[in-house]
Parts: structure tokens; sequence; C-alpha cells
């Protein structure tokens, strides 16, 4: 399986010197490098395949849902929250997809086992709704955080159509991200976000969506797999300084947030970087020397902090009662199998041993909430999201080598050029981010050692994009054939030419 992830997601850049062209590829900011052309390109063949479109306000009232959420809005004015600003944004939105798929036929290709997997996961949490051991709390948790996040899928999958939209909206999460990082870590600097708990001085979240030093570090670390493998891709400036900015303010949310799963999270995925690194050599030495000089300058608390994953801890016993919740956990999931409802542990830990905390693991989140049953359909979930990924993955690596070989054979009439160009990059950007969501993944899975995702938005997100970038390659196969066709036409004609002269 490793294996396959390897073969899948790795892989060195297509090489653009063989479909290099004259002159600009786009005038959008986030459409660089490379997108489909703005004006169909005509051939014998007829015109070059696109990529469905989107009405532009369809896609911008998603962005401003995307960015509204991400940056919580709603707990920024007042009377954001008193009209439900983002309820109001977040149902328009779903009515413009949804009116937009009314408009044409959907066809459903590998994507469509994580369509069924999902449509599983919830009939799994609707039975234990009614048997519920706090009824009232699991329907809340399943309409406002199950439910509600499911609808980020839904919009992903019908508004991200292209590679062009893809940038955009990678581009207003991570944006969103820097906002967010970015005036947390300006309370570092004054102080005014930073206090003691457990010990050592953690920073919190400037909202309150992510309060919580754990919380805070679990959102950062989500913008990192995405400007890792996005870097390469973009080339102008601008764009890369502002992906370093965002990586600098996320990486200072994760370290002095004192969060030791956070700590965790940043090693899995440099361990996810490295696995798919074609220099693992220089990896390691350039990981070694950064880890040196990080450890050299970071605070001792922090370090400490970091040592007590296996260690004592400098106050507190927070290890000790992780044990004891995670006890408590294995002995609901023996006693009760098949599940006690959706955000019912601790309710039924108060009752029965008389604590109350949750269970501090999204495995034993699962198994206790969902039971045994639940905890296999939320596993095959995420192993699909990963094959559709891996598939993805794969499918665009095929076509740039397809074009690799295209272009030394002769390459395509010269009215192509520009947008075979195009082709090849938009394959380099999405190849790359399959990656990031494969990482992001990644780093979810590792987090949930330690903390309780269940009802978070991150599995939605990867749901989402895993999605979109299936039914992206549909559009990307035709258009890879597109150019192959034109290409033995020209090859053709040009021998045709040689012949009679």
């Amino acid at each position: 399986m490793m294996g396959d992830f390897y073969h899948a997601f790795s892989g060195r850049p297509v090489v653009r010197a063989s479909c290099r062209t004259e002159g600009p590829l786009s005038t959008d900011p986030w459409n660089s490098p490379g997108s489909t052309p703005s004006v169909p390109v005509a051939t014998s063949l007829g015109p070059l395949p696109g990529f469905p479109r989107v009405p532009f306000v369809y896609f911008w009232v998603f962005m401003a849902f995307v960015v509204f959420r991400y940056v919580d809005g709603s707990s920024r004015l007042g009377l954001f929250a008193a009209i439900r600003f983002e309820f109001l944004l977040g149902g328009t939105a779903c009515f413009l997809a949804a009116l937009k798929l009314s408009q044409k036929s959907i066809r459903f290709t590998y994507s469509k086992s994580i369509i069924i997997t999902i449509l599983l996961l919830f009939v799994a949490m609707i039975l234990q709704l009614p048997l519920a051991w706090d009824p009232a709390e699991a329907q809340r948790v399943f309409t406002d955080r199950v439910f509600k996040f499911a609808l980020l899928t839904f919009l992903i999958a019908a508004l991200v159509e292209s590679p062009h939209h893809l940038r955009l909206f990678l581009g207003a999460f991570l944006f969103s991200m820097y906002y967010i990082t970015l005036e947390t870590t300006e309370g570092l600097i004054s102080g005014s976000l930073v206090w003691e708990n457990q010990g050592i001085m953690r920073l919190h979240g400037a909202s309150p969506m992510y309060g919580h030093p754990n919380s805070l570090a679990g959102a950062a670390l989500g913008s990192l797999p995405f400007i890792t493998f996005l870097f390469g891709p973009y080339k102008k400036w601008w764009i890369r300084l502002g992906l370093l900015a965002t990586a600098t303010t996320s990486l200072a949310c994760v370290i002095f947030s004192g969060s030791r799963t956070g700590y965790l999270g940043l090693l899995a995925l440099v361990g996810w970087w490295f696995f798919m690194s074609k220099h693992k050599r220089t990896f390691l030495i350039v990981g070694v020397v950064v880890g040196m000089i990080a450890l050299a300058v970071m605070p001792d608390q922090y370090v400490e902090r970091f040592k007590s994953i296996g260690g004592k801890e400098a106050e507190g016993n927070s290890k000790g009662t992780r044990l004891v919740i995670l006890q408590d956990a294995l002995t609901i999931v023996k006693e009760h199998p098949l599940g006690i409802g959706v955000a019912s542990f601790p309710a039924i830990r108060m009752e029965r041993f008389g604590r109350f905390q949750d269970t501090h693991n999204l495995y034993l989140e699962v198994a206790t909430n969902l039971g045994i049953q639940g905890l296999i359909i939320f596993l095959w979930l995420v192993f699909m999201i990963l094959q559709c990924l891996r598939r993805s993955a794969f499918s665009y690596r095929r076509q740039r080598r397809r074009l690799v070989l295209l272009q030394r054979r002769g390459g395509v009439p010269p009215p192509l050029r520009k947008a075979l160009r195009q082709h090849a990059q938009d394959l380099v950007f999405c190849n790359a981010a399959a990656m990031a969501a494969a990482g992001f993944i990644i780093v979810r899975l590792v987090l949930g050692l330690f903390g309780m995702d269940l009802y978070e938005i991150y599995w939605w997100f990867a749901a989402g994009v895993a999605i979109a970038l299936n039914n992206l390659d549909l559009s990307f196969l035709r258009r890879t054939r597109f150019f192959e066709l034109a290409a033995m036409e020209f090859h053709q004609t040009r021998q045709e030419e040689a012949s009679s002269s």
C-alpha cells in the first residue's frame, strides 16, 4: 500500500522546456502557473475540450462563505451572529450549487465510493440519534457539526470544477489560515494571548473557534501540507512570499501553543514530506540542521513540553488523566459495542464513573459513539479518500509523461502550444494538491491519537478536495487525448508536406 502511495504521489515535475512558449499564461494571481485558456483553440478536430463553467456569482458566494467560516466571522461582530450571516451565506451557496447541478447530468467515477461511504456514515449516526445516551446533545452535534460541515464537501465537489477554481479555493483557505495565525502571532508578540496552562506559557487563539491551544495548533497544521507541496508550482515571487509568511505564522502558532499533539502532527507532516521526497539524503541533512537550529533557539519550556510526551510533566498530570479516560472509553466499548450515540460519551462516563471529560482519542470517540460498525465505516471513508487521491495523482503523473513523449515526437500545431504548456502546468498543480491533501489526512490521523476530531470539519474538507480532484481528472483526460490526436494530425501533415516537396 505504501509503495503504491509513493509511486502514485511522488514524481519529478514535468519538463517545462519541452512545452515552452512565449508570452504570459494569465493575469490572474491565483491562476499562475497556467489554467484553462480563456479563448477556445479550434483545430480540424474541433475546439479544445474545456472544463465545466461555473457562474461567477455562484463561485464567489462560495468563496465568501469559505473565508467567513474559516476566519470565524460570526464571533467577530455581534450583528453577524444575530442575523445568522454564516447560515445565510452557506445556505445561499448550497442553493446555487444545487441549482447548478440540476442543470447538468451528474457523472460519478471512483469518487462515488466516497459518497456511498459518507451516506453509510450518516445512516450509522442517524440510527443512533433516538437511542443516544444524551439525545439532546446528539441531535445538536449532528445538526450543527455533522450535517452542516458535510455541506462543505457538497460545495467543493459541485463548484470546484477547473484548476482555476481549485487555485482560488485553496487560496481562500490559505488566506483565512494566514489571517487567523497572523492575529494570533500578534497576540504572541504583545503577550495578550499567552498565559500559563499546565505549567508553561501557552499561546491561545484570537477567536473562540481557535481559542484552545490544541485547536489553534490543529488549525495551523492544516495549512502546512498545502504550503509545503504547492510552493513549487507557484512561480510568482509574491505568491511564494505569501506562502512563506503563512508558514511562519502557522509554525509559530504550533510551537508556542505548547500542544504536544501539535508537535506530533508536525513530525507526521515532516515524515510524509520525507516519504514523498525524491532526494531523501539531502532532505535528511537539511532536516537535521534545521532541527538542531530550531531546538537551539526554541525556549526551554517548549522543549521540555515536547520531551514530556514520554516523560514527566512540569505541572499537572494530563497524561495520567488521559490514561484514565482511555480506560473508561475501552470499558464503554466493551459494554456497548454497538455504540452509545453521537457525542454521548461524557454523559455515560459521568453516570458510569462519575467523571465527565470526553475521550481525547479520535478512534475511541468513534468506537464509543457509533460502535464498532461506525469505526469500520469511518476508517473505510478515510481509506477511500486516500485511494481517490492516489488514483488522481497517478493519472496526473501518467498524463504528464504522455505529454513529454508527445513533445519529443514533434509536438502539436503552433496554435495549441500555449494551451499545451498550460495543460502541463495544471497537471503539476493538481498533482501537488493531491499530495498536499493526502498529507493533510495523515496529519489528522496522527492528531486523532490524542484529540477528538470526528465532529470537526477536516474530514469533510478532505473528502471534497478528493472528489473535486477526481472530477477534474475526467476533463484532464479529454484534453490530453485531444492534444495527442492533434499531434498525430500535425505529424502526418508535416510528413505529407515533406513528401510532396
